[in-house]
Order: C-alpha cells, then structure tokens, then sequence
C-alpha cells in the first residue's frame, strides 16, 4: 500500500504546490504582521506565537491535506472517474480542509501543552472555519487547479515523446523497406552482370564483387541510421555507380559537383541511390541509348540544396509518382518524417526538353 502511495506521489509537484501555498501564506502573514504592527489585531498575541500559528502550523497541516489531494486526484485520473464524482469528491474535500486546519492545530497545540483539551471551546473554532470556509475553498480548487495542469502538461510532453518515438519507427522501417528494396533486384542485375563479365574480364568482374561487397557492408554499418554525413552518402553512392558503370558499360555517364564544405554535414541516408536509380530506370528509351547523369550538392542559406539532372526520357503532362516509384515515395515520406517536412522536393523536365531534373532542399545540419 506504501509503494502504491509512492507511486502516485510526484516530487515535483510537491515541490510546486509547496511554493505556491508558501507564497500564498507569506502574503496572508504580511498582512497580520500590518494588523499586528499598527496594534489593529492580535493585540495580546506575541509575535512568536504569530509566527507558529498563522505560517508554520498552518503550512504544514495543509501541505499535508494537500498531498492526500494530490495523491487522491492521482488516482482518479489513473482509474478515469466520472466527472460528477470527481466534482463531488472535490468539493467534499474543499470543505473538509478546514476542518482539517483548525483540529490538527488544536492537537498539535494541545500535545506542545499550549492548552488542554479541556480547554478548548468547540463552538468558536467552528464559527472560525465557517469564517474562513470560503477562502479556503478557493485556495483548494486553486491548489487542484494546478494538479490537473501539471498532470495535463506531463501527459501531453509523454505523448510527444511517444510520437516521436512512433515517428523514428515508422522513419527506420521506411529506410529498410528501401534497402530491401534496393538490394534483391540490385542483387539480382548485379549478379547477371558479373556472370557476364567473368569470361570476358576477370579483373572487371573481380573489382565488381569487391564493390558489390563494400556496398553492402556500407548499408550495413548505416544500420538503421536516418542521418549520416554527406561524406558516408557519397561514398555508398560511388560503390552504387561503379556497378552501375559495369552493368551500362560505355552507355552511361555520371559526374558530380559537390561543395566539400558539406562532406561533413548531417544528411539522410540513401537519399541519393534511389533517385538515381529512377533516373535510370525511366531514362533509357528507344531515342536515348546514352544515359548522363549529374549531380550537384551546394549550401545556400543554411540549407542544402540538390540537383540530379539526366538527359533521358522526359516526364509526360500531369506527372505523378506512381506506385511503382517505391524508392521515391519512401525517400519522400522520411523526409517528412526527419525534417518535420521543412524540405523541398520537386521533379521538372529541364526547359529545353532534353531530360529531367531533381530538386531537393534540405536544412543544413553541421
């Protein structure tokens, strides 16, 4: 039962509420201090006696009540009560704290020998806690006012790590399919190429295996990584073309322009390959035999700007990303998921008709 009630207790919150009824009692006793000073009040009481009953006693017994309030709201919330019984409980408990106050005082009093029980006059303490059954009623919904808050804003920051959590998931489980994407029919052409070439020139075939298998051993060390360095990109984009440079043979070309300024920045892993490999997919057609491919990376006010532009087959009117552009649509949707969609991501036929260009803007992250 004692852990249980552990449980429920947050520190912090205590620790919130201690300050807000501390300041709240300070301002209730400068004014008893004014009253004392001015010989408007408490005339016959010493100003030590003024400090134990008006702060210390009374701090103490409704910090006390208050944290049964907080530890019972705990539970409500937890056991999601109805809220007619959470008002009522409530209220039953806003006009139970004064008497709280008042008897806890008078035992405490009563034990440090002040006075004797005998001595105590029931009626006027009564008639005390109906004088004061309206201050403390708001001092108490106040007080649960802030519960309520601190609980709701605890809960809305757990949600928003919990989406964040869910968001690098789902952004992890889009870089795989995309990798499983990429690999069995990379593999598979691949494979054909090296049968192919095994006859024809063993070095070519046996620097196409070691590219193959440094390839592969680069998608691995990546992991499951959203980010890395432009520099890591790039090196798996050369393994990427050196067999895509094997299997095209002398029909096709890749150059590249990359500010080395950014080898160093954060940037979305196998965000280049599936874009290029589209280009190639789509760009050879029965007019271009010989596909060119260029990529160019520059930063421009803080961001990191893209272009991969080929000179193949052109994009048809009212162009849209069709379910076979699988590699596309991931890479798409981990942008969203990575930058919050503060990126940019469009594709164009160049102005004179002679191909097509990729544009991406990205946040530059050092």
């Amino acid at each position: 039962m004692i852990t249980q009630l552990r449980k429920k207790l947050d520190l912090k919150l205590i620790l919130i509420l201690s300050a807000f009824y501390a300041i709240t009692l300070t301002i209730s006793f400068l004014k008893v201090v004014y009253f004392k000073f001015y010989d408007l009040a408490h005339k016959n009481t010493s100003w030590k006696d003024l400090v134990i009953d008006h702060f210390v006693v009374d701090y103490f017994a409704v910090m006390t009540f208050i944290i049964f309030a907080a530890i019972a709201t705990k539970i409500m919330i937890d056991k999601k009560i109805k809220l007619v019984s959470i008002v009522a409980i409530h209220s039953l408990l806003s006009l139970s704290i004064g008497f709280f106050i008042y008897f806890g005082s008078i035992i405490f009093f009563a034990l440090i020998g002040r006075f004797t029980l005998s001595q105590i006059n029931i009626p006027m303490h009564i008639n005390g806690i109906v004088r004061s059954l309206d201050v403390n009623f708001l001092i108490y919904f106040i007080m649960v006012l802030i519960i309520y808050t601190y609980y709701y804003i605890k809960k809305n920051q757990e949600v928003e790590v919990e989406k964040a959590l869910i968001k690098s998931q789902l952004s992890n489980a889009k870089l795989n399919l995309l990798k499983s994407n990429l690999q069995p029919h990379f593999l598979f052409n691949t494979l054909n190429s090296i049968s192919a070439l095994v006859d024809i020139d063993k070095t070519q075939a046996q620097n196409t295996i070691a590219d193959l298998g440094n390839l592969l051993r680069e998608l691995l060390d990546t992991g499951n990584k959203n980010l890395i360095t432009l520099e890591q990109e790039l090196n798996i984009l050369v393994k990427y073309i050196n067999i895509i440079e094997v299997r095209f043979s002398d029909h096709f070309t890749f150059t590249s322009e990359i500010d080395d300024s950014l080898l160093k920045a954060n940037f979305p892993s196998l965000l280049l390959q599936p874009i290029i490999e589209n280009s190639i997919k789509h760009g050879y057609d029965y007019e271009t035999t010989d596909l060119e491919v260029d990529l160019s990376i520059e930063k421009e006010d803080e961001r990191i700007l893209i272009s991969i532009s080929n000179n193949g087959k052109t994009l048809e009117k009212n162009f849209k990303l069709s379910k076979t552009n699988i590699g596309i649509k991931n890479t798409l949707e981990r942008l969203k998921t990575i930058y919050n969609n503060d990126f940019q991501y469009y594709m164009k036929n160049k102005k004179d008709e002679s191909g097509i260009i990729t544009h991406i803007s990205i946040p530059y992250i050092g």
